[in-house]
């Protein structure tokens, strides 16, 4: 019961993640707003998020995790109103130009300060409700919720999308709302955790101890989340601005190329990193090379077909990436270390998602295609990285 209230609680938040990806764009054209306003709402937003994550984590281990999770997802329901309450705003020509996009932004950082609050409460909860040896599993099952949300939130945002292209945002808050109320009725309560042991603690030295090995897969794995986050800020303007689309039936296509994507990482999770014997070494590049041929397609394609397929390949590139990287990262590290690692790689995507868009933004003011073909680039440097230094551990 306890891992399904804590998947259930990072499912939604997942799918209101999803469900804004999927519809800025279209909701920036729609308001007015320019392809550098958008990003740098996405780019603030991650990095509230980065800071607020590592800020919650302390406020849960001293006030209990349940009460924190909680928090994060009341903040949540009532941040996305306020956003979403904005949005209606600029397309009703109430609020336009400077003063929507500062509205806007305050209240999505401000959405993102509370709701950072959700992952690593849930996350801590698991942890010390399993035994040592359970941990990594404990925590499968629950962050296994950002992926099914992943693959839903692009299909909850594009069937309601033509309902209003802010239903789906809307929507969300019923979700959240639910979520909070399982939480509070079927999860046990939990003293405060400052007991711990001092082995549990990351230590004061912690944070500057990190081997080699551990800081290039964090910057690989910042990479890929970077390259993810520059086709997601550009794909909405390019189905508008490309094939000529609506911000409705934009919003609608990247909610099915964003749903084949996560549906494929999904697939390659369950059908390949839990079923082919493979060295998570050679997952990294063979997961880094299809993400360069995904990217690589999404430049050249000049039908949907083609972009499609590469979303197959960037979907299932992603979904064996990010798990074998921290599988190396966690048992490359000392015991007492592991803890503090597993921060640093799941602290990578929020990372990703502060840079992606602003240079995605700046590429497409030059060409429409550029993101695409820096992304390809980048994949392909942390590839030959890879090639080159990641070999075999004994």
């Amino acid at each position: 019961m306890i891992f399904s209230v804590l998947f259930l609680a990072l499912f939604t938040t997942a799918i209101g993640q999803s469900v804004v990806i999927t519809t800025l764009p279209s909701l920036g054209r729609e308001a007015g707003l320019s392809e550098i306003q958008v990003a740098i709402i996405m780019s603030s937003s991650a990095v509230m998020f980065a800071i607020g994550t590592n800020l919650w984590s302390r406020v849960a281990r001293r006030k209990g995790y349940r009460r924190t999770l909680m928090i994060g997802l009341s903040g949540y329901s009532i941040g996305t109103l306020l956003f979403a309450s904005m949005w209606y705003l600029g397309i009703h020509s109430i609020l336009s130009g400077v003063g929507l996009f500062l509205a806007l932004l305050i209240s999505r950082t401000l959405q993102s300060s509370i709701m950072s609050a959700t992952p690593p409460s849930a996350i801590g909860y698991a942890i010390t409700n399993s035994a040592h040896t359970d941990r990594v599993k404990a925590i499968s099952k629950v962050t296994s919720a950002n992926n099914l949300g992943q693959v839903l939130g692009p299909t909850f945002a594009g069937a309601l999308v033509g309902f209003g292209i802010l239903t789906p945002l809307y929507s969300v808050i019923v979700l959240t709302v639910l979520a909070f109320f399982v939480v509070k009725r079927y999860l046990p309560k939990q003293i405060s955790t400052v007991e711990q042991t001092t082995a549990e603690q990351p230590s004061e030295h912690s944070y500057v101890t990190v081997k080699p090995i551990t800081a290039m897969l964090v910057v690989f794995s910042a990479c890929v989340f970077c390259s993810m986050a520059m086709l997601q800020q550009t794909l909405g303007f390019f189905f508008m601005d490309e094939y000529g689309e609506s911000t409705i039936a934009a919003a609608q296509s990247v909610g099915i190329a964003m749903m084949i994507s996560a549906a494929s990482s999904f697939a390659a999770q369950i059908g390949i990193i839990q079923r082919v014997r493979i060295r998570p070494e050679k997952l990294i590049q063979l997961a880094l090379l299809l993400l360069a041929v995904a990217y690589l397609l999404c430049f050249l394609h000049q039908n949907t077909i083609v972009l499609y397929v590469a979303m197959v390949l960037l979907g299932s590139g992603l979904g064996m990436a990010y798990p074998s990287i921290a599988a190396i990262a966690s048992s490359r590290c000392d015991p007492d270390k592991q803890a503090k690692v597993t921060g640093l790689i799941t602290s990578t995507p929020a990372l990703g998602y502060i840079a992606g868009p602003p240079i995605s933004a700046l590429l497409y003011s030059y060409d429409h295609r550029y993101p695409f073909l820096f992304a390809c680039l980048l994949i392909l440097v942390i590839f030959t990285l890879a090639f080159i230094k990641l070999r075999p551990h004994k």
